[in-house]
């Protein structure tokens, strides 16, 4: 659902702040005071293509903002895209007068493309583009299947086609594998035997290197070790010695002052770890015997660990776990025959489970689609389209690993008596395929289609009286499901509403600016009244729109 929009410098509009809520809204107001731009609004939100004639003469920029909560196929996009996983998202899109624009989901930059792959699920504007909306084949299957009850099937085809996908390339992969396996085996051979005639060992460097640095620094380490001892224990003056009388002195303080006894326990103590260095400082001043022999396998050995490094480009500790990695794939390459038959096995079973679940799906469709038809001709009947008729054809695909299964769905439409049945982005009317789309979309509403926000532009073209009150009906049955938008010219729709704004606009120090406000309820008398009888609203006209209005609420 659309929680808030806001528009900035967009045509005619400067500034505008809409709360929006649940339900049928609607949006009225006199021709050209801005009710559409609104429209034009959400289709930048939802990716449409922006023009620089959008920005408001003056302006340095429009933006837009719209606030929606997030459905699990929007949260799955932003999750994807690393921009969020709260309960709504923010959309923002930007133009400056050059044309150049930016967008922004939850004020991070993003690309248009990723503005229309969130809203995808979020939001539909139906009256702008009907044609190609009706035309797409996978929204066309999406309704087929919505009104056939089929989206559990629908879901097993594309977890189906997924695995198939993956199977078919894993198995794709070991035939590259195979077809260069000769050359591949000949260097694993050559690397493996390299790895494992060196037969490095996990922490081995570092050993060598510690024990390379004491072989070079013998004689330093001796003499630090003599100095060491001295200072301990055998020079005159030593730590020994002075601890040693240090102690006796607490010793004489004890005996005469108990609380001296803690003193002399840590004096002791002391005197045990001078003990302890100096037996270090002893071992030390032994001495490592300079060993030349063992120093120069030392440096030969670290040379050729290094050369190893250098040649597979790995750290030190990393050469053993790569020679490991090269045994197994030369081992998997040496039995590729097995391998190869495991995987085309298991894309055998993925390819029937895929074609068994898309079978499934296409018996269910083409069950439904004769009803779904006539449904939608009924439809279209009670919306003053008594003759027009209306199809789904099913086409069937070549045998891939689709989604949306083995079929092509497409809506064939003839509004007029007399006329062939044409593919709908054949017809012009904006009028009747508003209508369309209104008809298709009630009599798939409740069967399991996900709930959006549904944005309505002419659905009220050309028609008026009880016409116009079916029409107003149905937007209202829809939205008890979806939240529904309608710019209308229609009272009868104005009153059906549960929220009901006004487009107005004036001039403000020389310049046209649009309003868009919230109605209260007398307001909402007196508009609906306006629609009915125009500027000059007669006291019958304000009866008309009460009763409009009351006969709404029933």
């Amino acid at each position: 659902m659309l929680r808030r929009l806001s528009v900035r410098n967009l045509a005619i509009v400067e500034d505008l702040e809409l709360d929006l809520g649940p339900g049928l809204t609607v949006i009225t107001g006199e021709t050209g005071a801005g009710k559409s731009i609104l429209v034009d609004a959400l289709s930048l939100i939802a990716g449409g293509r922006g023009s620089s004639d959008l920005v408001r003469s003056g302006a340095t920029r429009l933006t837009v903002t719209g606030e929606f909560e997030v459905d699990p196929e929007a949260r799955a996009v932003l999750a994807e895209s690393g921009l969020g996983e709260g309960e709504t998202v923010l959309l923002r899109r930007e133009l400056a007068p050059d044309g150049r624009g930016r967008a922004y989901v939850e004020d991070e930059p993003a690309s248009v493309r990723t503005l229309a792959r969130l809203t995808a699920s979020l939001l539909t504007i139906h009256g702008q583009n009907a044609e190609r909306e009706l035309a797409e084949a996978g929204s066309s299957l999406e309704l087929l299947d919505a009104f056939a009850e089929a989206e559990d099937q629908r879901a097993q085809v594309a977890e189906a086609a997924a695995a198939w996908v993956a199977s078919r390339e894993a198995l794709e992969a070991l035939e590259a594998s195979r077809r260069d396996r000769s050359a591949r085996l000949d260097l694993l051979d050559y690397q493996t035997r390299e790895i494992e005639a060196a037969s490095p060992a996990a922490g081995e460097e570092e050993q060598l290197q510690l024990e390379r640095s004491r072989l070079v620094h013998a004689d330093r380490i001796r003499r630090a070790g003599e100095r060491a001892l001295g200072a301990l224990i055998e020079d005159e003056g030593s730590a020994a010695d002075r601890l040693g009388e240090a102690a006796r002195a607490f010793a004489e303080l004890a005996g005469i002052d108990s609380s001296e006894e803690a003193h002399l326990e840590e004096a002791e103590e002391l005197k045990r770890r001078v003990s302890d260095l100096a037996a270090a400082a002893r071992d030390a001043a032994r001495g490592i015997e300079e060993d030349p022999e063992r120093l120069n396998a030392i440096e030969s050995r670290l040379e050729r660990l290094r050369q190893l490094q250098r040649k597979y480009g790995v750290s030190g500790g990393e050469l053993a776990e790569l020679g490991l990695r090269l045994k197994a794939e030369r081992d998997e390459l040496t039995n590729i025959e097995d391998a190869l038959e495991k995987r085309q096995a298991e894309q055998q079973r993925a390819r029937a489970k895929y074609l068994e679940a898309a079978g499934r799906l296409s018996r269910k469709r083409r069950q439904a689609s004769p009803r779904f038809s006539a449904a939608v001709e009924k439809e279209l009947r009670t919306l003053a389209m008594e003759k027009a008729r209306f199809e789904v054809t099913l086409e069937a695909l070549e045998e891939s690993p689709r989604r949306g299964g083995l079929e092509a769905a497409s809506f064939l439409f003839a509004p007029n008596p007399g006329e062939d049945q044409k593919p709908v982005e054949k017809i012009a009317s904006g009028g009747e395929l508003s209508r369309l789309q209104l008809a298709v979309l009630s009599v798939a509403a409740g069967r399991g289609r996900r709930s959006q926000t549904l944005v309505f532009d002419e659905v009220d073209s050309g028609i008026g009286g009880r016409t116009a009150e079916v029409v107003g009906r149905k937007l209202r049955a829809l939205a008890q499901r979806d939240q529904v938008l309608c710019v209308t010219h229609v009272p009868q729709i104005a009153a059906l509403a549960d929220h009901h704004f006004c487009a107005e606009k004036e001039e403000v120090q020389g310049r046209t600016v649009a309003r868009v406000r919230m109605l209260a309820p007398k307001e909402r008398i007196d508009e609906i009244a306006r629609m009915l009888a125009g500027e000059k609203v007669p006291e019958t006209a304000l009866r008309h729109a009460r009763a409009l209005l009351a006969e709404a609420r029933q």
